[in-house]
């Protein structure tokens, strides 16, 4: 189970899901296989409704544990995304109150806001080590840009103006945190084993059960096997932010460093 459990959490998706199709339709024929061997007639030893039953049961399940799996990967997605909405929204406000404080510390806070909104940008748009280099950018540029917030915050004449850049600054570190943990955040690879092995322990069940059935029938339980395929593809591709072709949308990130020159010192008077 260890190793299967390392094959689906470290294959690529599509070697993953050709696996889990071929072992699928491997067990299946080796189980109808052996019900033929055991047996001459299908239904000895238990009636065909009973082995519908079983079928259904199983499938029934399977079923179960798909959705199951799916919602866990659904849900870290979209607390992926709601993640890239508040840090894009934490960025914006930490920008706009730097543009109160008096020069130099308005100046050189502002560009390095700027800068780190531009790697975090970066940091959700790439994957693999790129993105790990990216990430580690944006950790790197948090101490300048705190150290300007702390010597900003001691100079100011308002204290309640320094309270709120520094509660903006901090919340942007938080956000950053926040989302380092989302993306590391996956399903148990011992869950993924589990549900791939027990995928294909239906399969072999069904084999076992429609062992002398017609044709057709066959060619309906192949379907299922795809589809069971596809959806299992789903929650690793969910489950996967950087690696699969559902990504996380940075358009909030694109908007706000898009909207960040207007609200600068120096930007348009409305």
């Amino acid at each position: 189970m260890n190793a299967l459990s390392r094959f689906v959490a470290d294959q690529q998706l599509w070697l993953v899901g050709l696996t889990l199709f071929i072992l699928m339709l491997t067990a299946r024929m080796l189980f109808e296989g052996i019900r033929r061997r055991r047996s001459s007639a299908v239904g000895v030893g238990l009636s065909q409704a009973g082995e519908g039953l079983i079928a259904t049961s199983v499938v029934g399940l399977l079923s179960l544990l798909i959705a199951f799996t799916f919602s866990l990967a659904l849900a870290r997605h979209e607390l992926r995304r709601t993640l890239v909405v508040e840090e894009a929204n934490a960025i914006g406000v930490a920008f706009m109150r730097a543009q109160l404080l008096d020069e130099p510390y308005r100046t050189d806070l502002s560009r390095v806001i700027i800068s780190y909104a531009q790697v975090r940008r970066a940091t959700g748009e790439l994957a693999g080590p790129s993105q790990l280099a990216a990430q580690a950018h944006s950790e790197a540029l948090q101490v300048p840009m705190w150290q300007r917030t702390a010597a900003a915050a001691r100079a100011s004449r308002t204290p309640a103006l320094a309270n709120f850049l520094v509660q903006s600054v901090t919340r942007m570190i938080e956000v950053e945190g926040q989302r380092k943990a989302a993306l590391a955040a996956r399903i148990p690879p011992a869950v993924l084993g589990a549900l791939m092995a027990y995928a294909i322990g239906v399969a072999g069940v069904l084999g076992y059960v429609s062992a002398g059935a017609h044709a057709h029938r066959r060619w309906v339980s192949v379907i299922m096997f795809l589809l069971v395929t596809l959806a299992f593809m789903l929650i690793l591709d969910l489950d996967r932010p950087g690696d699969g072709l559902i990504r996380v949308s940075e358009a909030n990130m694109n908007d706000m460093l898009q909207a960040l020159p207007s609200f600068g010192s120096d930007g348009p008077e409305r």
